[in-house]
């Protein structure tokens, strides 16, 4: 399996936005520098597997999600952890959206 350090970043630094967490807020709650969120979330240092399960843990991602990404394997997780982002009183309408955009891929 080939392991993509900027996409692991990328993901990262998509929940932390999302999630209106800043890097020196996620650093705080990791306890490491903003400059090493900062590296990380632009690929450019490989952190260990005990810092990814931190950050994962911080900002409530599947720990598979974030390194692999969505594949078959977590795809349940992942659409959960998706519809968890959402306001409770738009997550039906959502659900609707992704049975209307599947039905158009049959």
């Amino acid at each position: 399996m080939n392991i993509s350090y900027k996409d692991i970043g990328k993901r990262i630094q998509e929940k932390r936005k999302s999630l209106n967490i800043t890097q020196e807020k996620l650093s705080e709650i990791i306890d490491v520098s903003p400059s090493y969120i900062s590296e990380i979330e632009r690929g450019t240092s490989i952190c260990s597997l005990a810092v990814l399960v931190n950050i994962a843990e911080a900002l409530d991602l599947n720990l598979d999600t974030l390194v692999t990404g969505i594949n078959e394997k977590n795809i349940d997780s992942s659409f959960s952890e998706i519809l968890q982002d959402i306001p409770k009183k738009n997550q039906k309408l959502y659900i609707d959206v992704c049975k209307n955009i599947a039905k158009s891929f049959k």
